[in-house]
């Protein structure tokens, strides 16, 4: 198999020297304890580098090495819909081209049970249906991506919407045979520490298909093991680009927290003759609405993305509002012209792939 151009094919770009770094630690059954990645250079590509090299021991008949399970965990509903669409175009990938057959037979041949997908991939987050997939088959690859909650009650033995009888069998699925991968780990440190300790008491008795654990953060808190930047990437055209962009921060004391929304408002209808993409963030909900609502009496193009949303709303947010698609990479649909903005509670500042020419938050 060429990596490197299965890679490509899965993902639609070539790999960065540090994914090829990476995929040469998992096919040689190595998995770091923390993966400090800058924003911006892809670190949720963790997933297929995982699908790549679990396919690659099959061919080589090693495939015990490779955990037969990812575990995708982060504290943000938008970023799990969002990591869980890059699976789903994975998994078209594998069965639409040519150049992933031989990736694709090898992940049908790891299987219990015949199927058409060489991929199981379930989501498990609040206001969202389990489709099972990840645990109709012990022995088939499967993706799956989560909450902090739902997974962390589950590695407990304490399921959300679990039945008493499934707890253990959720336990265990979770908990063996698995690559546990945390993003934004700085976040939820308790999480972090929980899964650290089951690793831990695994590896002291000794246990046969354990849990891996990979900590993935632009900002570790950690002192132990991590996987870091090598030079080839500083040296790398694009990542250099990324992480030597310069940004100009301008602050703009006020002598009455009263005044936030107010001033904010002021300060983003400067831009409003711009013809750019401008985000907001604001930490409290009373003040993305004011905002929102001074930016719409100017007769601007608006949207507002915040925790309240339910899960629904963001997916049509994602598929069908063009001023939203204006702060995607790959927008699904035209994105609207002119000046547009996006204000934002936390609910779009962690891990969710937006882009946009300026900003105004309060501190």
């Amino acid at each position: 198999m060429n990596l490197d151009a299965n890679f490509e094919c899965l993902t639609g770009h070539a790999p960065f020297p540090w994914q090829q770094a990476l995929l040469r630690e998992f096919l040689l059954t190595r998995f770091p304890s923390t993966c400090n990645i800058p924003t911006g250079l892809g670190k949720t590509s963790v997933i297929a580098i995982w699908l790549l090299a679990l396919a690659h021991h099959d061919h080589t008949g090693t495939t015990a090495a490779i955990p037969r399970r990812l575990v995708y965990v982060v504290n943000r509903r938008t970023v799990v819909d969002q990591a869980t669409r890059e699976v789903e175009e994975m998994r078209k990938a594998l069965a639409a081209k040519p150049e992933l057959e031989a990736v694709a037979a090898a992940l049908k041949l790891l299987g219990a049970r015949t199927s058409d997908a060489p991929l199981a991939i379930s989501t498990l987050r609040g206001q969202f249906a389990d489709n099972a997939e990840w645990r109709n088959d012990p022995a088939r690859p499967a993706v799956i991506i989560g909450t902090v909650d739902m997974i962390g009650s589950r590695l407990l033995f304490a399921g959300y919407g679990c039945g008493f009888k499934s707890r253990p069998l959720h336990a265990g699925f979770l908990g063996q045979d698995t690559l546990l991968i945390h993003d934004e780990a700085h976040l939820e440190p308790a999480f972090q520490e929980l899964i650290t300790a089951i690793k831990s008491e695994q590896q002291r008795c000794r246990e046969f298909g354990r849990l891996r654990v990979m900590a993935l953060t632009a900002t570790s808190r950690t002192a132990g093991e991590q996987f870091l930047l090598t030079d080839a990437d500083r040296q790398h055209a694009v990542v250099k680009r990324r992480i030597e962009a310069k940004k100009r921060i301008d602050f703009c004391p006020i002598d009455d927290e009263k005044k936030t929304a107010d001033e904010v408002a002021r300060r983003a209808l400067e831009r409003k003759d711009s013809g750019q993409a401008i985000l907001v963030f604001l930490r409290k909900l009373d003040n993305v609405e004011k905002v929102a609502e001074k930016l719409r009496e100017a007769k601007l193009y608006v949207q507002i993305l915040t925790g309240t949303l339910r899960g629904l709303e963001r997916d049509a947010l994602a598929k069908e509002d063009p001023i939203f698609a204006r702060f995607m990479p790959k927008p699904k649909i035209t994105p609207q012209q002119g000046t547009v903005y996006l204000v934002c509670t936390s609910a779009g500042e962690v891990g969710i792939d937006i882009s946009a020419d300026h900003m105004v938050c309060d501190l």
